[in-house]
């Protein structure tokens, strides 16, 4: 999968005559570079790489159905779902949640995010511009999209993370492949080395505290009593001390495995993962079946691990230590069998226009993924239907679904009359210091 890269406009037609391949717009609508010698600017619309976009749309549903028991619960039963929905439903739910999705949706998106950086390095030396710069403008903005949704919103918020990490990742932008490779293995292995370590420390003194362990029943009480029916200034200041412990907090533990996945997601760009040649078709599709077959089978082992043997995240235990070494080979194997499946169905006429409504998705995904929160949260929170702590993973997964579908509707009639969505708008208006251009011309109101 070697190929050459090559221009917008310069990509052979596939063998049955299927559009050619197109250039992308980057995770959560990373800018690129115009396609005017030396200056820079949004993207073009017959620019971008379908497929990618169909991807990022379809990852945007797993990282709905796996925050879903956080915008429904307290913040440390999103860490420990069976202390506080400990019904044979609701752990049969949060199994399948565990094992399909959890975990493998954000290793895509994150994956695209570095993809969206190396295509940004390709276009910048196609017209010798620089965009070290403009991306570290992009990045603070960011900074402050996370800060105000992880603070007013909801703590879960990955905004920040991104951003931050993503300022790591210009540091790489020349790095020869070999050397992105080591830091990537290094990168994802560091947490089972911070585990390993706790875990030794465990066995060897008196034991950890329980930090991250599972929360008291009165407090999961009283934070459920908080979020239904609390007033909007303890809410947040709930939610900030949830944010800071238990996000912010966390942050230090794993921006190496996520920086890894960035780094994997500038590789693939380089080696034109999205870019198949007909002749190389066939390499996806076994990647597709070992990604899924290897990838769920570890899955399904760690799941079963955790089920009979309680593991807890912290302090670990061995089957905590055990079911984690498998999910740093499992996880991202099945995030590939996906990447790849889509990659493999979008090469016929008919999938891809099953798939293009999510295409849209992925076009506004930060916008898309800033509704949810808002969405969820209103459904949940006192200010909104005060449904906080009455649902479980099972009865969850209708508003997941619910939610979910309205976002390809919206979406696609939303770019029948706006280029970018609302948030991307402002994203892109902040970093240009400039108002864009919205509306599309003799577009229908």
């Amino acid at each position: 999968m070697n190929l050459e890269v090559q221009g917008p406009g310069e990509q052979p037609l596939p063998e049955d005559g299927a559009r050619a391949i197109e250039y992308p717009e980057p995770v959560i609508d990373v800018e690129l570079v115009a396609s005017v010698p030396g200056e820079i600017g949004p993207i073009a619309v017959t620019e971008r790489v379908e497929v990618i976009d169909i991807v990022r749309g379809l990852a945007l549903f797993g990282i709905l159905a796996a925050n879903m028991r956080g915008f429904a619960g307290p913040a440390k039963a999103y860490i420990d779902p069976a202390s506080f929905w400990p019904s044979l439903p609701d752990r049969i739910a949060q199994a399948f949640i565990d094992t399909f999705i959890q975990g493998k949706f954000v290793t895509i998106f994150s994956f695209l995010f570095g993809v969206g950086f190396a295509v940004q390095l390709d276009r910048g030396a196609a017209k010798g511009v620089k965009i070290g710069r403009l991306y570290a403008r992009r990045l603070a903005v960011l900074v402050v999209f996370g800060i105000v949704h992880g603070m007013m919103i909801w703590f879960g918020d990955i905004l920040l993370a991104y951003a931050l990490t993503g300022f790591l990742l210009l540091l790489f932008r020349r790095r020869k492949d070999t050397t992105l490779i080591s830091w990537a293995i290094v990168g994802q292995l560091v947490p089972m080395i911070l585990l390993s370590i706790a875990w030794l420390y465990s066995q060897l003194s008196a034991g950890l505290p329980k930090g991250l362990g599972s929360p008291e029943p009165e407090e999961l009480a009283r934070q459920v009593e908080l979020f239904a029916r609390g007033s909007w200034s303890a809410i947040h200041d709930q939610r900030t001390a949830d944010l800071v412990s238990l996000n912010w907090g966390m942050f230090p533990a794993y921006f190496l495995s996520l920086l890894a996945i960035f780094i994997a997601g500038v590789l693939a760009w380089r080696r034109s993962f999205f870019r198949p040649a007909p002749e190389t078709i066939h390499l996806y599709t076994r990647w597709m079946w070992i990604g899924i077959s290897v990838g769920l089978s570890g899955n399904v082992a760690a799941t079963t691990i955790r089920w009979f043997w309680k593991a807890p995240h912290f302090p670990p235990t061995a089957a905590t230590f055990l079911s984690q070494a498998i999910l740093t080979v499992a996880v991202p194997l099945l995030s590939l069998g996906y990447v790849c499946a889509v990659i493999v169905l979008c090469q016929s006429d008919v999938w891809r226009r099953r798939l293009a409504p999510f295409a849209a998705v992925g076009r506004t995904a930060l916008s898309n993924y800033l509704m949810q929160s808002i969405v969820c949260t209103i459904l949940f929170y006192s200010y909104g239907l005060g449904l906080f702590g009455t649902m479980g993973p099972a009865l969850l997964l209708i508003p997941t679904i619910l939610v979910y579908a309205t976002q390809p509707v919206v979406s696609v009639w939303w770019l029948k009359r706006f280029r970018f969505g609302p948030a991307e708008w402002l994203w892109r208006s902040l970093t240009y210091r400039h108002a864009q251009a919205m509306r599309i011309e003799g577009a229908g109101r």
